[in-house]
């Protein structure tokens, strides 16, 4: 699986090449060169399975066994789900007259964004232990990513993350869950300004040449 540019610039990079780079290269966003095809059989073949389970068959679409082998990309999904306090990790709540709600709240900070950060958390120090590197993540959020990606990698020894907290602009528990993280791996600023100037400053506080390759 090979991942292209949005701006058709960059080069193609593999999984692992577009998980380290945030930004392409060009400015623009990386995304498969190919989507995979789905026949019905294997559709209904999977709608039986657990939230994890589908995240396992779906992630080997896109990451290539080379990479990661399936037996241990089970593993660090399994590891990813691992701290979600319900056992399904998303639940499907039926109610009446035909009402059904998605559960995505049962992450470590409560928000949706558990789900996807867990798991890109697990990849990256996958690939990091593997290549006996460190990265720096530099993060902006209007709240809920700051705190889920926190607590993705809190404690990991190849990774240190900066979160830059719009000060103001953020409830008070998603203050506290990114200002209470005494892990040494974890830095947290306050900055003046929106969500989305915060974001804006995270790309600027670094080269461009090292931001592409070494924040998300």
């Amino acid at each position: 699986m090979w991942y292209v540019s949005t701006r058709g610039i960059a080069p193609r990079v593999d999984f692992e090449g577009a998980l380290f780079s945030g930004y392409a290269p060009d400015g623009g966003l990386f995304m498969p060169e190919e989507l995979p095809q789905l026949d019905r059989e294997t559709l209904c073949q999977w709608s039986t399975l657990s939230y994890p389970g589908l995240v396992k068959e779906l992630c080997a679409l896109f990451i290539g066994s080379e990479l990661i082998p399936k037996d241990d990309l089970n593993d660090l999904i399994d590891r990813a789900f691992s701290r979600f306090r319900h056992r399904e990790v998303v639940h499907l709540s039926r109610l009446r007259n035909g009402l059904n709600v998605l559960e995505l709240w049962h992450g470590v900070t409560y928000a949706f964004k558990d789900l996807s950060l867990s798991c890109t958390a697990q990849f990256l120090q996958y690939f990091l232990e593997k290549r006996e590197k460190h990265v720096t993540v530099v993060v902006g959020t209007s709240g809920d990513t700051g705190s889920a990606a926190i607590e993705s990698v809190q404690g990991a020894k190849n990774v240190d993350i900066i979160v830059l907290l719009p000060k103001g602009h953020c409830t008070k528990i998603q203050e506290l869950q990114m200002t209470t993280v005494l892990k040494e791996n974890v830095h947290v600023f306050g900055v003046e300004g929106t969500a989305m100037s915060s974001m804006s400053r995270s790309r600027l506080c670094l080269p461009t040449w090292l931001l592409s390759r070494s924040t998300i």
